[in-house]
């Protein structure tokens, strides 16, 4: 027989049993459908995770430190230590770390004490205080929501929450009395709330910052004034309140110098007046951050990088895959034994065709062919009709989805079904048709043609 002869056999076998037809189609495309979908998820998530470890941990920037452990040169006998210089961050290997290959920004970094900042009505709120070469942050992805930064005279921009809770500190004083006094008093919980929540418009506001020296039987010490002259957008990886939090004002690096001079920060030692105690590099992607790296440790600096966060994610979501591929392999499983009995019985009582095929010439290897097609042709049809109910479904898990992750800053995770899944499930469905008519097959092929004729 010809292969276009077994296959007209065969299809219609599958058209007329109708019933078994049905019922091994339909665990042959649940089967196909949890494929598809367990595919598209593993891929989904992991597009998802990458996402949000790169908003919410940078993975293509780099913190760098001063090598603290390494100092050049020894004492010469006069009681004098030798100085820490070839391990510190300056602006000298700044420049050197602009010009390597892959870098996309570095911003230098002279973090100050927390600091009061205070406004001249008296009102105040506490801010991390960094000094920086102000024109690098639009290559961290800051944007500035009003104003501009100024490198020239004392200037300095503010972020998005250093706007919120500038509060009187004798009304907060007062306040916190009440609350102790009185803690469950819902009023009063209410007024701090309102304060904390306030927004005021800083840009162009004089400011001055103010410093509690506890070492100095707690002098207090007032910085000179300090022009706003810009305000950086809300970042888009935090919710509202995380945002409000987190108070920040960046200054030219001078304009840092001189606060810590007039606040008595300084140093001690005199030699490292001009040295950074951090910057943060940009990459112009991921997969060169560790090449980078290697670069900036030879300027003997200490580097930190988010990429164990990605290793860690990895071997999470390889064991998501492997459950969700579990899952519809176990489906399949319990379709191929369906089929495995459909054919069985469809073997059983079609005893008499197989022995009039017998008769006729037809050898084992044509009846067997026959009975694997027939089992291939339900595949086929179960993966198409698989790949149809992955789409049907694919509503609904994504609706799961946002119910459960509604409180997501980056949004809940929606999952789109791959192109590559599609005739990965429909294959594996055939697949699985045909190795589930092997034994149906051989079975088929043994039936002896004289015991059946002599019972017609």
């Amino acid at each position: 027989m010809r292969i276009r002869d077994v296959a007209r056999m065969a299809w219609g076998q599958i058209i007329r049993r109708k019933m078994v037809t049905l019922l091994c189609m339909m665990g042959l495309s649940i089967g196909s459908a949890a494929m598809i979908i367990a595919l598209s998820v593993g891929q989904s998530v992991q597009t998802y995770s990458e996402k949000t470890l790169n908003d919410n941990y940078k993975m293509d920037e780099i913190t760098i430190t001063p090598n603290e452990g390494i100092r050049t040169g020894n004492g010469k006998g006069n009681g004098q230590t030798s100085k820490f210089e070839r391990g510190a961050l300056t602006l000298e290997k700044i420049q050197i770390i602009q010009r390597l290959p892959h870098v996309v920004a570095v911003a230098p970094m002279l973090k100050l004490d927390s600091l009061e900042m205070v406004l001249p009505d008296g009102r105040s709120t506490y801010v991390e205080v960094i000094g920086t070469q102000l024109e690098t942050l639009g290559g961290f992805g800051y944007k500035y929501a009003e104003g501009r930064g100024a490198e020239d005279g004392r200037m300095a921009v503010t972020s998005y929450g250093a706007a919120f809770g500038l509060v009187d500190p004798k009304v907060t004083q007062k306040l916190f009395e009440q609350l102790n006094a009185d803690p469950y008093n819902n009023e009063l919980l209410e007024q701090f709330t309102e304060m904390s929540a306030k927004q005021d418009q800083l840009v162009q506001q004089l400011v001055q910052f103010r410093y509690e020296d506890y070492a100095n039987a707690s002098k207090t010490k007032m910085s000179g004034s300090i022009r706003v002259s810009g305000e950086l957008t809300k970042p888009s990886n935090m919710d509202e309140m995380s945002a409000q939090n987190d108070k920040k004002v960046y200054l030219p690096l001078d304009t840092a110098r001189a606060l810590q001079d007039e606040l008595g920060l300084q140093q001690a030692d005199s030699s490292a007046a001009k040295h950074l105690n951090s910057a943060l590099v940009k990459v112009e992607d991921k997969r060169y951050v560790s090449q980078v790296e290697e670069q900036i440790k030879k300027l003997t600096l200490n580097t930190q990088s988010n990429l164990f966060q990605e290793e860690a994610m990895a071997g999470q979501l390889a064991m998501y895959q492997k459950a969700a591929l579990g899952i519809g392999g176990f489906i399949m499983l319990l379709a191929s034994l369906s089929i495995i009995v459909a054919m069985i019985m469809s073997t059983h009582q079609r005893r008499k065709q197989i022995g009039v095929m017998k008769v006729l010439g037809a050898n084992l290897w044509q009846i067997r062919q026959m009975f694997i097609t027939e089992a291939a042709m339900l595949g086929l049809m179960g993966g198409v009709a698989g790949v149809g109910i992955a789409f049907a479904a694919l509503g609904g898990v994504n609706g799961l989805l946002a119910s459960q992750m509604a409180d997501q800053v980056n949004g809940p995770m929606t999952v789109v079904i791959q192109q590559s899944a599609l005739p990965l499930g429909i294959v594996f469905a055939v697949l699985v048709g045909i190795v589930s008519g092997i034994y149906p097959a051989i079975s088929a092929s043994r039936t002896n043609a004289l015991t059946v004729i002599k019972s017609m």
